[in-house]
Formats: structure tokens, C-alpha cells, sequence
């Protein structure tokens, strides 16, 4: 009789644990289709958990990772909101070649245009023609050419190179090319606060894959170190990218004074990279009117 009850209550065990597991895969994957559950994992990690290498591990692991330079390409092209502003003979070329990568919005912008890395290049051209650096946007879609050509994501630099050639040869003026991204770090990683002011702090991401790498090193050190003598610790300086699993050109190779900048990670503030923009379009002007 005891033998019995044992199995019984064995059984009983068993039926309890598989009832908990298909319930438990059940919510999950109708959970999932409403709400993407890289987003909550990701809040509970930046909240709970700061930036532990376990938390992240799991989330990539689950999810896949998204390196820093490739986006997550939620948002939508932004058209240019002053298109008179690209000057007559530019110098400087601004670009985005994951238009896509925004910035954090609150709930009163949930009615309004999405900041995305397109707002601070436009926002960056302003501060430069204002400085007398004339300075134009590459306002083309490159969704519509990766479209047209039915290439992924992930050849979005195959694109974005389509359209420097072109810049170039429609403006032989200009010399300087900046990409400028934003980062996916967590909040306190890629802010700056000081003197009551909150910056998005910059990165400079500098590909080692071809020969002329160290020229576009050394001007973006310029870059760099002008902006930290005017905000220290405003910019984390250069990071090398090449390698196995590394894009290691970012068409950098184009010209010496091509470079690629983060300006903060997704959960900054459009208002928090304007404030950089400042500081890195006065750091530009000084550099580029050596």
C-alpha cells in the first residue's frame, strides 16, 4: 500500500512539473507575439542588473546580440526638415549609414517624429554652417537602396558607399566624411554630467582593415582631444575595430579624413545629443581650419 501511494504521488509530481513547463511555453509564445521580450529582459537588466555580463550573455543567447554599429532599424527615414541648409561647395559630408538608429523617447514624444541619428546629423550641419563650416546631409534613403537592390540589413555600408561616390563627384569640395551612429549601452555608460549640464558622450570607431587606417586615426584623435579640452570626458576617445566578426573598413578607406562617431546609445536624449553636438562642431571647426 505505501509502495502505491509513492508512485501515485511520483505520478502526481510529474503530471504538476509538465503542466508548469507547457504552460509556461504557452504564455511565453503569446506573450512574444505582442511584445518582444528582448525589450523587457533588457529593461530589467539596465534596472536591476546594470550591465552584468551573465544578464547580457542570457539575453543574446536568447535573442541574438546587435552589435553597436548595426542598429536595430525600428524607426523611419526622417526627411530633411531644412533642405535649403546643404550649402553651395561643402566641405564636410554627413551621413548615416543605419539611418534607422534612434534615440530615447519619452511620452511626450510618442506623438512627434522619432530622434533618430538622421536628427543629429541635421542638427550638426546647422552648428557647422553656422561656424562657416559649410557642411551638407545625404538625405537618400538607403532602406530604398538596399530595397531596390534586395540586400539585407547588413550591407547597409555597401549602400552608404554608393552614395559617398556619388557625393564626391557631384561635390568636389568636399574632404571630411563623417558616418555618426548612436551606440545600444546602457544609460549611465554613455551620459556625461557635469556643471548641471547632461551630454551623450562620444566614441570615435576607427576600422583597422586597410592600409590608410592610421590617417583616419589621426584625425579623428583631433576631433577627439578638442572635445575633451572643452568638456573633459566628453568623448571615450578611439576604439579599433578589425578582426574576425568586425566590419574593419566602415568605408573609412575612402578618403584619410573619413570617420565614423557614436553619439550616445539608444536611451539618450535628442536634447542630450544636441548639447554634444556643440562641443563636437566647434571641436570640427578647429580641427578642419588647422
Amino acid at each position: 500500500m505505501k509502495r502505491f501511494k509513492s508512485k501515485k504521488k511520483k505520478s502526481f509530481k510529474i503530471k504538476i512539473l509538465v503542466f508548469i513547463i507547457l504552460f509556461s511555453v504557452s504564455f511565453y509564445y503569446v506573450f512574444s507575439y505582442f511584445v518582444d521580450p528582448s525589450i523587457l529582459l533588457e529593461s530589467i537588466k539596465n534596472r536591476y542588473f546594470n550591465n552584468s555580463d551573465i544578464v547580457t550573455w542570457y539575453i543574446n543567447d536568447l535573442f541574438g546580440s546587435v552589435k553597436e554599429d548595426e542598429g536595430i532599424g525600428k524607426t523611419e527615414y526622417i526627411p530633411d526638415p531644412n533642405p535649403d541648409e546643404n550649402k553651395h561647395e561643402p566641405i564636410i559630408y554627413l551621413y548615416n549609414t543605419h539611418q534607422s538608429e534612434e534615440y530615447y523617447v519619452d511620452l511626450l514624444m510618442e506623438h512627434d517624429i522619432m530622434p533618430s541619428v538622421m536628427t543629429s546629423s541635421y542638427i550638426l550641419r546647422e552648428k557647422l554652417n553656422n561656424l562657416k563650416i559649410k557642411t551638407m546631409v545625404e538625405t537618400t534613403n538607403i532602406k530604398s537602396i538596399l530595397d531596390n537592390n534586395g540586400w539585407n540589413y547588413t550591407r547597409s555600408y555597401e549602400a552608404s558607399r554608393m552614395l559617398l561616390e556619388q557625393a564626391k563627384i557631384n561635390n568636389p569640395t568636399l574632404n571630411v566624411f563623417i558616418d555618426l551612429h548612436r551606440d545600444s549601452i546602457p544609460y549611465e555608460s554613455s551620459t556625461l554630467k557635469t556643471n548641471d549640464t547632461s551630454y551623450a558622450k562620444a566614441l570615435f570607431v576607427i576600422g583597422t582593415e586597410h592600409q590608410n587606417f592610421e590617417q583616419n586615426k589621426e584625425f579623428a584623435l583631433k576631433i577627439s582631444n578638442a572635445m575633451n579640452e572643452k568638456v573633459p570626458g566628453i568623448s571615450k576617445g578611439i576604439l579599433e575595430k578589425g578582426g574576425s566578426g568586425n566590419n574593419g573598413i566602415y568605408n573609412q578607406d575612402f578618403a584619410p579624413q573619413a570617420i565614423l562617431i557614436e553619439i550616445g546609445s539608444s536611451y539618450n536624449y535628442i536634447t542630450e545629443v544636441s548639447k554634444t553636438m556643440d562641443v563636437l562642431a566647434e571641436s570640427i571647426a578647429l580641427v578642419v581650419g588647422e
